[in-house]
């Protein structure tokens, strides 16, 4: 007899396993049809509850059932599960392009800043340089002109400080963002790869065994609970011998009878 806490664990994982495939996969196919998520998280929802009920229904009915229902319930199984997969793949590439946009934005906005910072370093420097070209026997004309360029300097430092204030914000929160993808970095350095190429692999290691895992883990538990409803449906074995009953007794009786008379 299968052990009883056997049969628990594979209850717990089956559930499990399967609930958190199927909210993965929901959430993927909504973010995949967006446009109509309602609708096709209430479509994926039946689906992923159908496939569960038609692997243990195929797993007790097997030898019940005609090839051609064989046939297109095991299709069915086979197609719901590359369509939960589909949607797994799609929450955690969703997932992942949330941080890596984050990042690019980030880094584009960081170039940006520092592109209008050192716009307003050179119109500092063109300044500086027209006084500069200013012969230094017109010494009023260059004070003159140094006064009033003095407010468009000014106002183009306040500028660079108030941008670079926006660089150190926007280089904590790319810090903050590399956290998210930090070990996919790590590992993308560790086998000289693209970081896309390793969450490609990565996804496709989880796509891979998530479903047929939940499935597997479904059939499982069908057949453990089946095994043990089976084994105490079974009338219980002794080690004595049946007490005879009907011509039996009177056979044994006669056999006893004769067994004294030889005696006497």
């Amino acid at each position: 007899m299968i052990a009883l806490w056997c049969v628990i664990g594979l209850i717990l994982s089956a559930i499990s396993v399967s609930m958190l495939g199927a909210a993965f996969s929901i959430v993927g196919l909504a973010a995949l049809f967006s446009g109509a998520a309602t609708a096709v998280m209430l479509m994926a929802g039946s689906l992923e509850l159908s496939k569960f009920v038609l692997a243990a229904y195929l797993h007790q009915r097997w030898n019940h059932l005609n090839a051609f229902l064989k046939t297109y319930l095991v299709s069915s199984v086979v197609i719901l599960s590359a369509i939960t997969s589909l949607g797994i793949f799609g929450f955690l590439s969703d997932a992942y392009q949330s941080a890596s946009t984050a990042l690019t934005a980030e880094a584009i906005k960081v170039s940006s800043l520092k592109t209008q910072q050192a716009s307003a370093r050179a119109e500092i420097d063109r300044l500086n340089k027209a006084v500069d070209e200013i012969p230094v026997t017109r010494v009023t004309k260059r004070i003159e002109t140094r006064k009033e360029i003095e407010p468009g300097i000014a106002a183009l430092t306040k500028q660079i400080e108030s941008l670079q204030v926006q660089i150190t914000q926007s280089d904590l929160h790319v810090i903050e963002l590399n956290k998210k993808v930090g070990p996919l970095v790590f590992i993308a350095k560790a086998f000289n790869l693209e970081i896309d190429t390793v969450v490609k692999y990565l996804i496709m290691l989880f796509v891979s065994v998530f479903d047929p895992l939940a499935i597997c883990l479904v059939i499982a538990t069908s057949g453990a609970l089946q095994s043990r409803r089976e084994e105490k449906d079974q009338p219980p074995q002794t080690d004595s011998e049946p007490i005879p009953t009907g011509d039996n007794a009177e056979v044994v009786e006669m056999r006893f009878v004769d067994d004294k008379e030889a005696a006497g």
